[in-house]
């Protein structure tokens, strides 16, 4: 890399140079109107929306609070969530390292299978989903919704931890297996840890995948005191339209969540894709 750069001219590293500030700047520029626009007055954003703002307020996160039931739907989000991505990573956890590690009777088949599920649109789902948890009465339910969401990700869990064992030190392995240690205490000392980064990865994806899933969180929990943070921020979408101001503080809320996670494993996850990548 430093080879070619040394080869490049002046002139041909500068139009490089704007293309990339171009990049940047169409990356920053929206994150930083929802930011102006969030802490703007709605009488201040109509005379100048693109303009410096002449004061901040807190008005518009104080009015989603009090008006509109954006604490309780941010409790229910952070509660389906963790409950299903917990229940999601243990149950994966143990399938992909029994696929890897394990003479598991047909474990090709078994993988491809998960493949071609994934390869099934989400939509397509949500019709037989929903008749399923009719039945059993799970509809309206946040119980109903963690058990969709631990199903519709499981195929891609189980196949992403089944790769991420299989590239473990089968030594290592051996050397627990012969000191005494059985399937529990080889899987919770030796594997678990050796695996985090792909795990704190997979983590990360599978919470945003559920933090940002909004069709089967609309259909699924028809009550207002149930609903989930991300479509009751697409209903006051819908019913204020021209209060940007209000739209921009409910994503402001929204993404605060996936930033503290994404900054308190980053570490992990730059090393597990890292690792994934030179696989």
């Amino acid at each position: 890399m430093s080879e070619t750069s040394s080869t490049l001219s002046k002139r041909s590293r500068t139009p490089i140079f704007l293309a990339l500030c171009l990049v940047a700047v169409s990356i920053a520029f929206p994150v930083v109107f929802i930011g102006s626009s969030a802490f703007r007055s709605k009488a201040d954003y109509l005379l100048n929306p693109f303009g410096l703002p002449e004061s901040l307020t807190l008005e518009n996160f104080v009015a989603l609070w009090n008006n509109y039931g954006i604490g309780r739907a941010l409790g229910n989000s952070l509660t389906v969530i963790a409950v299903a991505l917990t229940l999601q990573l243990l149950i994966a956890g143990l399938a992909g390292f029994a696929m890897a590690k394990l003479p598991v009777p047909g474990v090709k088949y078994i993988r491809a299978g998960f493949v071609l599920v994934m390869l099934v649109p989400g939509q397509v789902l949500i019709i037989p989903t929903y008749l399923l948890l009719s039945n059993l009465g799970l509809v309206g339910s946040l119980q109903g919704l963690m058990l969709v969401y631990i199903a519709t990700g499981m195929p891609f869990a189980v196949f992403f931890l089944s790769v991420t064992f299989r590239t473990l030190d089968a030594n290592v392995l051996e050397a627990a297996r012969i000191d005494g240690a059985g399937f529990w205490r080889t899987f919770l000392s030796v594997a678990v840890p050796m695996g985090i980064p792909g795990i704190a990865t997979l983590a990360v994806l599978q919470f945003l995948a559920m933090w940002n899933e909004l069709l089967f969180a609309y259909i699924l929990l028809p009550n207002d005191q149930l609903r989930l943070l991300t479509p009751a921020l697409a209903q006051i979408g819908g019913r204020f339209t021209s209060d940007q101001t209000l739209v921009s503080a409910g994503l402001i809320i929204s993404s605060l969540p996936p930033l503290i996670l994404l900054a308190l494993a980053s570490r992990y996850v730059m090393s597990g894709l890292g690792a994934s990548l030179g696989r």
